[in-house]
């Protein structure tokens, strides 16, 4: 608790501001409610070989692949339907529902017999995923002040990775001696149960302030305003879209995500290239959302400390490790490497990516969509995520026939080359960031 309140807080006298508790206890709940939703997204994944492995069922790489496209593009939907209505009801409703949803979807995916039937499932699942970042956004630019959102989005990005990692590793193990359907389901009574404990527990905005103040002001979750607060979303839209800040963030994520859905195939991947089975392939796997855990965590507080140009070269360098080591997947097989078991280099080689692609995915659009959004900021991080996923979508709906026509190696070659997109990209925008900016200026 005292290492959290370290990590929100600015400084020392804020510790002891009765607000610090709330805060605490609103992150804490903001953490377990989006950690399930990764859970009931990555739960499809990781059945994925079991489905795969079924003959009645007839799902080869290629129709798993659009059955993850089916999924993408609900995630892109949703992203809409879900930014707009947390601006409009506020993230502790959008949430709410969202959970119950997505558990719904996930039941529809244990009982589905057929390529549409998982299609039409994953569709309705990642819809209702998507609420998860804007609804956090909202809550958290009621709660926090804007010199405390690096941190914030620091630590609750690890949620991300902690419901993954559980989906990966504890419910990956699974597999194998419980029934995928029966898995299924359960993960989906967990959704419904976390769902309705954060209906009861969220508070969307702070208690209002006492009439005694700090005396230190800059303690007050105060925040700017923004250059659209004063416009409602039909009118702020066509500024956003006409703003090149907005599209050199987006053109970022739209590299990242692409790479960041690759752990989407790993298990696949690495049944295929390495001869493990399911269980092995889904442990090793979970190394990825590990490095990410580690690297976002410390990231959040970097990106507070260090400022838009100094990250600019952080990211650079992370993202340029992290293309080397997608090439390095491609000389993976069966084999040892220099003595080094196969499967020890391909978990290290996720734990590295996790690493590096974390920071640089999770933390400069959050912070940018508070800060350029205001209170349209809800629909400007889902905007930002819709076309993210949309490249997402794109790519993957194809990648399956590439890999099955060409192979795992020039399929590998074609992320390292996004990766290279990814580097300039993001280093470019926090560099032009470390400008100062009028709110919506160009």
């Amino acid at each position: 608790m005292s290492t959290l309140t370290a990590t929100l807080a600015p400084s020392s006298d804020t510790a002891s501001s009765p607000r610090t508790l709330p805060q605490l206890q609103t992150v804490a709940t903001l953490y377990l409610a989006y950690a399930t939703s990764m859970v009931l997204r990555m739960i499809p994944t990781v059945v994925g070989t079991s489905i795969r492995g079924d003959s009645q069922l007839g799902i080869g790489l290629a129709e798993w692949s659009q059955i993850l496209a089916a999924g993408t593009l609900g995630a892109l939907v949703g992203k809409f339907v879900c930014g707009w209505s947390a601006d409009r009801f506020g993230g502790r409703l959008t949430l709410t529902a969202a959970l119950l949803v997505a558990s719904a979807g996930v039941v529809q995916f244990a009982t589905a017999q057929s390529l549409s039937g998982f299609q039409s499932a994953l569709f309705l699942t990642l819809l209702a995923q998507a609420a998860g970042w804007p609804s956090m956004t909202k809550v958290i630019g009621n709660w926090f002040a804007p010199q405390q959102y690096g941190r914030v989005w620091g630590v609750l990005a690890t949620s991300s990775r902690v419901g993954t990692l559980f989906a990966t590793l504890l419910l990956g193990s699974l597999v194998t001696s419980v029934p995928w359907r029966s898995l299924l389901l359960l993960t989906s009574a967990g959704g419904v149960i976390v769902a309705m404990a954060y209906g009861w527990l969220l508070r969307e905005t702070p208690p209002q302030p006492s009439t005694t103040t700090s005396p230190d002001s800059s303690h007050q979750t105060s925040h700017p305003s923004g250059a659209f607060d004063h416009l409602p979303l039909r009118a702020a839209l066509p500024q956003m879209l006409s703003n090149r800040r907005f599209w050199g963030i987006a053109a970022s994520l739209m590299g990242l995500a692409i790479l960041w859905d690759f752990l989407l195939l790993a298990p696949m991947f690495l049944q295929d290239q390495l001869h493990l089975t399911a269980p092995q392939a889904s442990r090793v796997a979970s190394a990825f959302p590990l490095g990410s855990l580690i690297s976002v965590l410390a990231g959040g507080y970097v990106f507070d400390r260090l400022g838009n140009r100094k990250m600019a070269g952080v990211t650079a360098l992370l993202l340029a490790v992290a293309t080397v080591s997608l090439l390095l997947f491609s000389q993976l097989g069966p084999t040892a490497i220099l003595g080094i078991p196969a499967r020890v280099s391909a978990g290290f080689l996720f734990l590295v990516l996790g690493l590096c692609l974390s920071p640089c995915y999770y933390i400069p659009a959050s912070v940018f969509s508070m800060e350029f959004g205001g209170r349209h900021s809800g629909f400007l991080v889902s905007l930002l995520d819709a076309l993210g996923f949309a490249s997402t979508a794109v790519f993957y709906y194809f990648a399956g026939q590439q890999i099955e026509t060409h192979g795992w190696v020039t399929f590998l070659g074609i992320l390292a080359a996004i990766g290279v997109w990814s580097l300039v990209t993001t280093s470019a925008f926090l560099w032009n960031e470390g400008t100062p900016h009028e709110p919506g200026s160009r």
